[in-house]
């Protein structure tokens, strides 16, 4: 009943006197609907006062969806398209969903990828709003269980973007076991110069992948003066057994009007699976920064396990982790790291 619905929404054309456009039935696209439904409750036992999660927990909706279009143009190009939602979040009484002033803040149709591309043996291009292949490794593998207050986006230099509008990108094709992207874009429209560039490279062998990833940016997010340059390297691994090994290090480097801010930061994650039952544990820590040599007393750290499975499709879990990741003269840290409890249930479609 649900596709049903939305196959029959159109898009009004009488003004040009045309009849009604119906999406997958009155054209020859393929058209898929897909999404995640995800649903958890956390409860962040917090001993820093610059905490916003400390009032208790919370319910979180990281629920989203999309729409996938693609149709051959020619014999060697085909155009797809996307357009995804972001979580839903929660709202307020205002009205204001997740670090977001408009009401449905990230859950907007558009907030995650949305973008045209063309695609064929020679590759694919898109261009819209995509992850960078910088944040691209970044964010996977590198990130789960519940490591992304630091590794993701807890660190002290900030040097890349994520996902980003206004972006062209460029994915190949395999050669082997070698892959790679590259993209470019504007850090802010509406200053002259802010651009930045990256590539990812990757390759794989038996059960090993490596990987590698670069980003250098001009007047970093509309910041005139502000050049950053970001960098990783790491690998993901297969073991005998059903184990699995993953890790990575990065450096965020800053620099404005002369004064160079740069931190390194590194992330390990070890996984076990016995048939649908996982358990993975995972740490991340940034180093102290060094704003022109000196050390600023900000380094941080996460350590979590989530023991989770999948069943008929449905995944389960629970999730423990240790975040110690309000370090510095002014962070009000106690000293004792944040405990933080999710148990949560996702079912991708």
């Amino acid at each position: 009943m649900f596709k049903k619905t939305l196959v029959a929404a159109s898009l009004a054309t009488a003004a040009m006197g045309v009849s009604a456009y119906q999406i997958g039935e009155n054209n020859d696209f393929n058209v898929e609907v897909y999404g995640v439904a995800a649903i958890s409750v956390v409860n962040y036992n917090t001993t820093n006062s610059n905490d916003v999660d400390s009032t208790g927990y919370n319910v979180e909706n990281e629920s989203r969806i999309g729409f996938r279009a693609g149709k051959a143009m020619t014999d060697s190009i085909e155009v797809f398209m996307q357009i995804e939602s972001g979580y839903v979040g929660h709202l307020s009484e205002a009205g204001n969903a997740d670090n977001e002033a408009a009401p449905g803040g990230q859950g907007t149709l558009g907030f995650r990828d949305t973008f045209v591309g063309l695609k064929g043996d020679w590759g694919k291009v898109r261009v819209g709003r995509v992850l960078t292949p910088m944040y691209e490794l970044v964010d996977w593998p590198y990130a789960n269980p519940g490591l992304g207050a630091s590794w993701d986006w807890g660190g002290d230099v900030a040097a890349i973007y994520d996902r980003h509008s206004e972006s062209i990108r460029y994915d190949s094709p395999a050669f082997g076991g070698f892959t790679f992207a590259a993209a470019t874009g504007r850090g802010d429209s509406s200053v002259k110069d802010s651009n930045f560039y990256g590539a990812n490279a990757k390759y794989t062998f038996n059960t090993v992948t490596l990987m590698g990833g670069l980003e250098t940016s001009e007047n970093f997010k509309g910041a005139v003066g502000t050049d950053t340059l970001g960098y990783l390297v790491g690998f993901e691994a297969g073991l005998p057994g059903g184990f699995g090994l993953a890790g990575a290090y990065k450096v965020a480097e800053s620099e404005t009007a002369g004064a160079k801010h740069t931190q390194g930061s590194y992330s390990v994650i070890a996984q076990y699976w016995n048939g649908p039952l996982g358990v993975k544990v995972g740490y991340t820590a940034n180093l102290e920064s060094e704003l022109e040599g000196a050390k600023q007393d900000d380094a941080d750290s996460i350590a979590s396990i989530q023991v989770m499975g999948v069943i008929e499709g449905f995944v389960p879990y629970v999730r423990l982790a240790a975040r110690d990741t309000y370090n510095g003269a002014n962070s009000g840290d106690t000293g004792s790291p944040d405990i933080v409890t999710r148990v949560g249930l996702e079912y991708g479609f």
